[in-house]
C-alpha cells in the first residue's frame, strides 16, 4: 500500500488538483458562452424602454421588499452570537457585503470583526457565528435547486441533467445540516467532526489543515456556539429560506414592473428558473452575469414568444434591488461606527508647557 506522504500518493492528488481546477474553469467558460449567446440576442433598446414603466409605488414596493431581505438575512447572526441585536446583526452583514465587493479577502472579515470590537461582542463568539450563518446559508443554497426542478417540473422533462444537478446539491445540503446537528451535541461529536473534515482536507490537499488541527479548532468552536446553534438553527434555516422566498418575489414583480405579463413569464417558470440556478448566487458578485443570463435562458426556453427584452429588463431591476442598494445601505453603518468610535476615543491630555 502506498503511503499517504510519499511521491506517488502526492503526484495522484496533484493530478485530481489539476483535473478539478480544468473542469471548474472548464464549467465557468461554458456558463459565459451561454450568457453572451443569451445576451446576443437581446434587443437592448426594448430593455432601455422597459425600464421607464416603473412606477413611485412600485419603487417603494420593491424598496420594503430589499429591506425585508436585508433584516431575514441577518437574523441568524443576531441569533447565533450573544449580546448582538439584530440591528447591528444587519450593519455588520452589510459592511461585510460593502467591503467584500470593494476590496480583495479577507478585509470583509478585518472589517466584521473591527465591529464586534467596538461594540463590545465577543470577536471569537462573533466569528464562530459568521461561520455558522455562511455554513446554514450554503445548506439553503444548495437546497435551492432541487425545489426548483419541482417547481419546473412540467418543463424540464427534457433535460434530465437539471434533475439529477438538482437532486445532487440537496443530497448534498442535506448532509451539511447533519453534519452540523451531530457536530454541535458534545465535545467529542465535534472532534470527531474535525478529524474528519481533517482527512478530507489533506486528501484535497497535503498543505491544508490536518486532523488533529482541525479537531482543536471544531472543539473550540462548538464551545462558543453549540448552545446557541441548537437551540436557533430551525428559525435561523428558516429565515434565510425567507430570504429566497424575498428574492424570488422580487423577480416576479420586477418583471410585471416593466411590463413582463404572465404571457410572457409564467410566475412558476420564473420562480422556478431562478432556484434552479441559485447556486450561481455563491459566484463572485452574487452570480453577476452568470445567473442573470442563465435565468434569462432558461425563462425564454420555456416560454415560446416570450419578450427578451422585457426579461432582461426585469432581471436588471432584481439585480439592483439584491446587490445595488445593499450596497450603498453598508456605508451608513460604515461610517456611523468610524464616527462613534472617533468620539468615543479619549483625547490625550496635552503636554505641560516647558519651564523656561
Amino acid at each position: 500500500m502506498t503511503a499517504p506522504g510519499s511521491a506517488p500518493a502526492r503526484a495522484r492528488r496533484g493530478r485530481r488538483a489539476r483535473v478539478l481546477r480544468v473542469l471548474v474553469w472548464a464549467g465557468l467558460v461554458a456558463l459565459l458562452w451561454y450568457a453572451v449567446r443569451v445576451l446576443r440576442r437581446v434587443d437592448w433598446t426594448g430593455v432601455g424602454a422597459a425600464l421607464g414603466h416603473l412606477s413611485f409605488w412600485q419603487v417603494v414596493t420593491l424598496a420594503l421588499l430589499v429591506a425585508a431581505r436585508m433584516v431575514l438575512s441577518s437574523v441568524p447572526l443576531a441569533l447565533f452570537v450573544d449580546r448582538l441585536s439584530l440591528r447591528r446583526a444587519v450593519g455588520n452583514d452589510l459592511v461585510g457585503n460593502l467591503v467584500a465587493t470593494v476590496t480583495p479577502a479577507p478585509a470583509d472579515i478585518v472589517a466584521r470583526m473591527a465591529l464586534f470590537r467596538a461594540w463590545g461582542v465577543d470577536v471569537s463568539r462573533g466569528m464562530a457565528g459568521l461561520v455558522l450563518n455562511s455554513v446554514l446559508y450554503y445548506v439553503v443554497r444548495l437546497s435551492a435547486p432541487l425545489a426548483g426542478a419541482l417547481v419546473l417540473w412540467g418543463w424540464v422533462d427534457d433535460e434530465p441533467a437539471i434533475g439529477w444537478a438538482a437532486i445532487t446539491s440537496g443530497l448534498v445540503g442535506v448532509a451539511l445540516i447533519a453534519v452540523l446537528v451531530w457536530g454541535s451535541r458534545s465535545a467529542a461529536s465535534a472532534g470527531a467532526v474535525g478529524r474528519l473534515l481533517g482527512r478530507v482536507a489533506r486528501r484535497l490537499r497535503p498543505g491544508w489543515p490536518g486532523p488533529e488541527q482541525l479537531e482543536r479548532t471544531v472543539v473550540e468552536f462548538h464551545g462558543n456556539v453549540a448552545d446557541r446553534w441548537l437551540r436557533h438553527w430551525p428559525t435561523a434555516f428558516l429565515s434565510l429560506v425567507g430570504v429566497v422566498a424575498v428574492e424570488s418575489t422580487l423577480l416576479v414583480l420586477s418583471l410585471r414592473f416593466v411590463g413582463a405579463g404572465r404571457a410572457d413569464a409564467p410566475t412558476l417558470v420564473v420562480i422556478g428558473a431562478f432556484l434552479t440556478m441559485y447556486l450561481l448566487m455563491a459566484t463572485p458578485f452574487l452570480g453577476l452575469g452568470l445567473l442573470d443570463a442563465a435565468v434569462v435562458g432558461l425563462i425564454v426556453d420555456r416560454v415560446p414568444g416570450a419578450d427578451s427584452a422585457l426579461i432582461v429588463a426585469g432581471v436588471i431591476v432584481w439585480r439592483v434591488c439584491v446587490q445595488l442598494v445593499p450596497l450603498a445601505c453598508g456605508a451608513i453603518p460604515l461610517l456611523s461606527t468610524r464616527t462613534y468610535r472617533r468620539r468615543a476615543t479619549p483625547v490625550p491630555p496635552a503636554p505641560p508647557a516647558a519651564l523656561s
